[in-house]
Parts: C-alpha cells; sequence; structure tokens
C-alpha cells in the first residue's frame, strides 16, 4: 500500500458532482443468454426490459454487455432497434450493481455509500508527468460502437477470411454513410481479441475462452478499417471478468483464475471483477493497455462506464481497513474514487509514452451523480486535470422530453464540466433507442422515440452548438444497419435525418 500511496494524486478538496437523480433510467445491458436464442426481431422487442439492469454482467454464452447508457460496463444492448437485447452501459454503460437484475441499477444508486462530503489533508506527490500528447482532432469524430454482441455474429467460429469479409463490409457501410471513427471491442471480460502474451482468447472468436481462432481479429480490423479510412480504437472493459458468477468458464491462462480467492478477483453475483484497490491489479490492466498500443497501429483507447461493480463495503474492506491503518484518512468514496484516478492517469500516461498521438478516452454514465457516488469514477477531475484523458464520449442516452435526465440539461452537464482545452467532448447516443418506447423517461418522454424521428439529428445539431464538443458516437452498429423488423421503418428515417446533417 505504501507504493500505492506514493503513486497516488490525491486532491485537497472533492467535491461531488451532481446530476440526474440516482434512481433514474437504469443502464442497458446486452443479454447473450437470450441473443444467442432470438432472431434480431424478437431481440428487439425485448431490448426494453433488459435496459433496467444496471449490471456489467455478461454470462459466457449469456453473458450481458452493458451498453452506454448503463453504468458500467461497456455497452449494454438493449436496443430495441437492434438485433441484440438491451438492458448502457452500463454504461456505459453494463454496469456495476449488486446484481444482474433489473433493479440492480436503481438499488446501486439508492445504496451508494457515499454521498458524503469528502475532504482530506492527506496529500502525496506528484507523478512523473506524462509525455505530452501530440494527437491532433481533424474534423468532427462520426463514431459508432462494435460490440463483443456483432461479434457473436460475424466472428464466433468463422473462419478468417469470412471474418475478414464480415468486418470489411461493415467497415465499408459505415465509410460509405460518413462515418470516420470505430470503437471495437477488444477485451470485454479480461479476454482478448488479438493474439495477448498477458490475457487468453475471447470466447467470442471460438466458443470456448482461451482456444485460439487461427487468427489475430484486431490486426485484420485494424488493416480494414485504415483501408476504408477509418480511424479504429480498441475499447477495452478494464475490471470486468466475467458477466456471470461462473468461474469454472475462466480460462486457466488468465490472470483473473491465478488470482481466484486472493481478494484481487472478487465473485459476485452479478458477475466477477478485478479489484480496483489492488496494485498488481492496476499494473495488469495498465500492462494490457501497453501491449495493444505497442503492438498494433490503432488511433485510441477507449475506456467505457465500467468501473466500482457494487457500493457495498465488503467489496474491498480488507484493503480499505489497511489504508486506514497505515494512515490514510480519505472516507471510503473518495479512497475508491482515488483507486480509480490513479488506474486512469496510469493508463494515460503509459500510452503517451509509447505513442503519444495515440488518443485515450473514456465513456462514462450519462447520470453524474451515479458516475461519482456508485461507480466512483471522478469524471470532473479527468477533464479538469492534466494527465487523464484526451475526450470523454458521456452515453447521453436520454430524449430531450425525458422526465429525470433530458437531453439538452445532461449535455450541459458535461460540456460545463471541461475546463481544459485540450480534452474533447464526444456525445455518445443512443441509436438503439429509435422507434421504441423509452420505458424509464417518464409520461412525456416514454413515447418520444416513437413519435419523432429526428432526435439523433437534433441531438447532434444542439452539441455542436457546444463550445467542447468535437463529434458523436452512435450506440451501435447493429442497431443501425441490422434492426429488429418491428422499427426497421423508424430506425431507417432516424437515420436518414441524420445522414442529412452529416
Amino acid at each position: 500500500m505504501k507504493k500505492l500511496l506514493c503513486v497516488l494524486l490525491v486532491m485537497l478538496m472533492i467535491v461531488p458532482v451532481f446530476g440526474c437523480s440516482a434512481n433514474t433510467e437504469p443502464e442497458i445491458i446486452e443479454n447473450e443468454t437470450i441473443l444467442g436464442n432470438l432472431s434480431s426481431e424478437s431481440s428487439s422487442e425485448n431490448s426494453e426490459t433488459e435496459q433496467s439492469s444496471e449490471s456489467s454482467s455478461l454470462p459466457e454464452s449469456s453473458e450481458s454487455e452493458s451498453s452506454p447508457e448503463s453504468s458500467s460496463e461497456s455497452k449494454a444492448e438493449s436496443s430495441s432497434s437492434s438485433s441484440s437485447v438491451k438492458p448502457e452501459s452500463s454504461s456505459s454503460s453494463s454496469s456495476v450493481p449488486e446484481s444482474s437484475s433489473e433493479s440492480s441499477s436503481a438499488e446501486e444508486s439508492s445504496g451508494s455509500s457515499s454521498s458524503e462530503s469528502e475532504s482530506s489533508e492527506e496529500t502525496s506527490p506528484e507523478p512523473e508527468e506524462p509525455a505530452e500528447n501530440t494527437y491532433i482532432p481533424s474534423g468532427e469524430t462520426r463514431a459508432v460502437w462494435i460490440s463483443f454482441l456483432e461479434y457473436q455474429s460475424i466472428l464466433q467460429g468463422k473462419t478468417k477470411s469470412q471474418f475478414t469479409n464480415n468486418i470489411k463490409a461493415m467497415f465499408r457501410n459505415l465509410a460509405a454513410d460518413g462515418f470516420n471513427t470505430v470503437f471495437v471491442h477488444v477485451r470485454s471480460h479480461s479476454d482478448a481479441m488479438y493474439d495477448s502474451e498477458i490475457f487468453p482468447w475471447s470466447v467470442y472468436c471460438t466458443g470456448t475462452e482461451g482456444n485460439d481462432p487461427g487468427f489475430d481479429p484486431l490486426e485484420i480490423m485494424v488493416s480494414e478499417a485504415h483501408s476504408a479510412g477509418l480511424k479504429i480504437e480498441a475499447w477495452i472493459n478494464p475490471y470486468r471478468v466475467k458477466g456471470n458468477s461462473n468461474t469454472e468458464k475462466i480460462a486457466k491462462s488468465s490472470p483473473a483464475y491465478k488470482w481466484l480467492g486472493t481478494g484481487k478477483v472478487i465473485v459476485l453475483d452479478n458477475g466477477i471483477f478485478y479489484n480496483p484497490a489492488d496494485e498488481e491489479v492496476i499494473d495488469l490492466i495498465v500492462s494490457g493497455v501497453e501491449e495493444i498500443v505497442r503492438n498494433y497501429d490503432i488511433d485510441g483507447i477507449h475506456f467505457d462506464d465500467y468501473f466500482y461493480p457494487t457500493t457495498a463495503e465488503s467489496f474491498d474492506k480488507s484493503y480499505y481497513n489497511e489504508y486506514k491503518a497505515e494512515g490514510g484518512n480519505l472516507k471510503l468514496a473518495a479512497w475508491r474514487r482515488q483507486n480509480v484516478n490513479i488506474l486512469i492517469k496510469s493508463v494515460y500516461s503509459a500510452i503517451k509514452s509509447i505513442n503519444s498521438s495515440c488518443r485515450f478516452g473514456i465513456s462514462p454514465g450519462g447520470n453524474t451523480d451515479r458516475n461519482y457516488n456508485s461507480l466512483y469514477c471522478d469524471v470532473e477531475t479527468w477533464v479538469t486535470s492534466k494527465g487523464y484523458v484526451d475526450y470523454i464520449c458521456p452515453q447521453l442516452y436520454y430524449g430531450f422530453n425525458n422526465r429525470d435526465c433530458p437531453y439538452l440539461d445532461v449535455l450541459a452537464e458535461f460540456s460545463d464540466m471541461i475546463t481544459r482545452n485540450n480534452i474533447e467532448l464526444i456525445v455518445g447516443l443512443a441509436a438503439y433507442k429509435a422507434g421504441a418506447e423509452d420505458t424509464y423517461a417518464g409520461e412525456n418522454g416514454k413515447r418520444e422515440w416513437i413519435e419523432n424521428n429526428d432526435i439523433l439529428a437534433r441531438q447532434i445539431i444542439a452539441a455542436r452548438n457546444r463550445s467542447r464538443y468535437s463529434g458523436f458516437a452512435l450506440y451501435r452498429y447493429d442497431s443501425v444497419y441490422n434492426p429488429g423488423s418491428a422499427v426497421k421503418k423508424s430506425v431507417s428515417a432516424e437515420m436518414k435525418n441524420l445522414l442529412g446533417i452529416m
């Protein structure tokens, strides 16, 4: 712990960021078990029901991926306009509730142990400054997320030529429509969509974690993306190991398997997670990022909103007690945010020391109160301090008429939060909601995505008027290009209006 204390950046005053009510719309999570058994049409019909689960839960064959809306994992896709079922990520973003049930997100927020005002006189030495960022924006970022959920149909069990043809077709679609960036999942569950010496091959390559597909999907994606004129960023969920509690599905070659029962890996009802308080965990995640940046010609590293998976004090109690015993005086919530900040700053420094033009961004959930008090991600520090991120891409998965988090309000909140001139704002938008009822938006907002077909276009236009704005990202590919039949007409109209302003 002494080593950890030497590298952490402690703020004299940590001021909570208050945003949408913690009990508003849950994050979205993609349920892979259901996805594996439903057609794109049926999955889109069930997406909104899964949206209430904020957990980052992702079972092996039924793991849910949280979407940007969800508070934790990357982006859960409960997209009613998508071929997958989505409960955002979740993160998200797939978030971090105590359980993966639909009520998890609300429980997580309300159970947050830290609405405390945290102040501490504890200080530590400033870590060494990272290499200066040389990334230069080249116009508006127009991005689309490609999740591990897409891999189930285009990669899993496919030959090298089949996968190459599939991803090439996807990238050509995006480029033809005017998109210029893709965020592709490369590590969604302590696994790898690339040839790694640290993490086992992803289950989404062959159906069994650890099995070599015989080719390198990321190498192919980088080559094909650049050939299509697209920038490509490697999307990582740093702490998530599994979306369920079944440890038998973890490959024996996984660092998570070796750490089971040590406190470095925690098994909860809603998933298995690395402990953000552990120094070796931080080193592992940083090493994993370094491996990608060194070995692949990627344009960026992209984290989403899965951070702490629970607010329960028992999660990291022994680590916190050790911290206190060594003289630490931060309260639990502030200490947890500090642990996450140490990781973020370390990742940024590692990236820039290898390739200063490779950008690093994070896609936090759209609910700032939940981010701060339940997921322990201190977005305000990231965008007001040097050496954390090059951009944020908050998951603003809300309509204009959302009862608790109307789009214009959350847009202004995140834009106004940024004080550093070299930090960009990319807005994450919910393409998966087109044509579907927005269950958690309240009476005035629940039919907004059904009765209007220009919401995404108007959201981008509104964002362009914000001084920090630099682009947008749509969640996710299948929601745009492979929507369920029930919403296909609505998605087509929505995209026609969006493409008209690109």
